[in-house]
């Protein structure tokens, strides 16, 4: 609760700071209340609310989501000062936003209550329909912003709809209590069919899982890179942490599970065959968030309310997100770079010439494509690998046998990027990289390496 009132507040100051035009003071003040917050989890100093009744529990699990969406925040937050150096207006109300919305996804990672989930979803959400519309006067953000607006508004009803259903069942927002009425009810109760279906359906929209994928291209493409990135890495930990507690609370009745298979299927299927026909980076990027969604769910499916499968399967997500957000972040940094140099081209082609002007930027672009792909010797891989092992030990093999077909299918089009890198430039190119950047993207690089090598340090 501590870090929650933290963050609030910082958001406020930064707020208060663009009134009196400290533009300079945004990013580092911003930078130090995060690791405040990050020190204040690992410590387990929390200040207890009697307002909330118990409808947040910050265990392990919640922690170290918590800790890893603030620490992507503060990279983000670093790549800050050099994407908004042009910028002279409105800069404190995009720092301000991505705060609340981090407010959002904490509460997201701690739920014990229906209320909450709804309250962590819209705190995380509204934010980021204004920051999708950040350009103000670029039609592809206004149309990105207006998309995102509208189908997360329908998901949100759907996810209401849903609640709405699983307290006529149980006459309780509680989980503890609906996970209780849900083994009792059984699977052939329709209150409790459909109350799942809606609810699963609010959270799959945050994952970009299938059929509800349909806003990350055009979100990905038309918002502001750095929006971009923050959506990418801490909104998806966020959703994984959400869908996580719901299945956690509810006991992952028949229902829930067969509805699982089909969005794991159907995302892992949608997401590569699609990405592999994409020429624009950002969409590229956003066909490959919903394709690690479909591993995050199979991860999610392998659930059994048992509390040693539930810790072992809340491991494994933290290190999937927090290494997929890791290379994310790098990549998307890199991308802005090579997009200056090339006067603002966005196709995968804006990377030629990367080696040769900058050879060590070039190699930290590599290791982030291969840990992606799931290359051995990454971090990507060993995510990859702990959640096989988990659908192995639940018995779901031929959903694994799936997924490792989805997993090799992949690994084409991040090839082709990095392909691009290697790939001399028909004339020379001069991509300026700040010292700042180039030590997010080395840290990234290294992060992705390391945890690859050492996943001990993680999990």
């Amino acid at each position: 609760m501590s870090a929650l009132i933290l963050i609030s507040v910082l958001g406020v100051v930064v707020l208060y700071l663009g009134l009196f035009d400290k533009k300079s003071w945004l990013a580092p003040i911003g930078v130090l209340g995060l690791l405040g917050a990050i020190a204040l989890f690992a410590t387990g100093w929390h200040i207890d609310h009697p307002l909330l009744g118990g409808m947040l529990a910050f265990d392990r699990f919640s922690t170290g989501m918590n800790i890893g969406m603030a620490v992507i925040t503060v990279l983000i937050f670093l790549f800050g000062p050099d994407y908004y150096h042009r910028a002279k207006r409105h800069v404190a109300e995009q720092y301000a936003l991505m705060l609340f919305s981090l407010v959002g996804g904490f509460l997201l990672t701690a739920y014990t209550d229906l209320v909450m989930l709804f309250i962590g979803i819209e705190v995380l959400s509204i934010p980021l329909y204004v920051l999708a519309g950040a350009k103000k006067h670029n039609l592809r953000s206004n149309e990105a912003s207006f998309k995102y607006f509208l189908l997360g508004s329908f998901s949100t009803a759907f996810l209401l709809m849903g609640i709405a259903l699983l307290y006529g069942l149980a006459g309780s927002f509680d989980l503890a209590v609906i996970g209780k009425h849900i083994a009792e009810a059984g699977s052939s109760n329709m209150l409790l069919n459909f109350g799942l279906f809606f609810t699963v359906t609010g959270l799959a929209f945050k994952m970009g899982a299938v059929p509800f994928h349909f806003w990350k291209p055009d979100v990905y493409q038309g918002a502001p890179t750095l929006v971009t990135t923050f959506m990418a890495t801490v909104v998806m930990m966020a959703a994984t942490a959400g869908f996580y507690r719901l299945i956690e609370g509810t006991g992952m009745p028949g229902t829930l599970a067969r509805i699982l298979v089909l969005l794991v299927l159907a995302t892992m299927l949608v997401g590569n065959v699609i990405a592999l026909r994409q020429t624009n980076f950002k969409r590229l990027m956003a066909y490959s968030s919903i394709s690690h969604s479909g591993f995050l769910l199979l991860a999610l499916l392998t659930l059994n309310g048992t509390a040693e499968q539930s810790a072992s399967v809340g491991g494994t997500l933290v290190y999937y997100t927090f290494t997929y957000s890791l290379a994310t972040t790098g990549l998307f940094i890199l991308f802005t770079i090579a997009k200056r140099a090339c006067n603002g081209a966005e196709d995968n082609g804006i990377f030629r010439g990367l080696f040769a002007a900058k050879p060590w930027l070039a190699l930290c672009a590599l290791a982030m494509l291969l840990s992606l792909a799931g290359i051995p010797l990454t971090a990507g891989f060993i995510a990859k690998y702990q959640v096989f092992l988990l659908a192995i030990g639940a018995g779901w093999l031929k959903v694994m046998g799936f997924g490792v077909l989805m997993a090799l299918l992949g690994i084409y089009y991040y090839i082709m990027v990095a392909r691009e890198v290697f790939v001399p430039s028909e004339q020379p190119m001069t991509f300026t990289v700040s010292p700042l950047n180039w030590v997010v993207v080395s840290l990234c690089a290294a992060a992705v390496l390391a945890l690859g090598l050492w996943p001990g340090w993680l999990v």
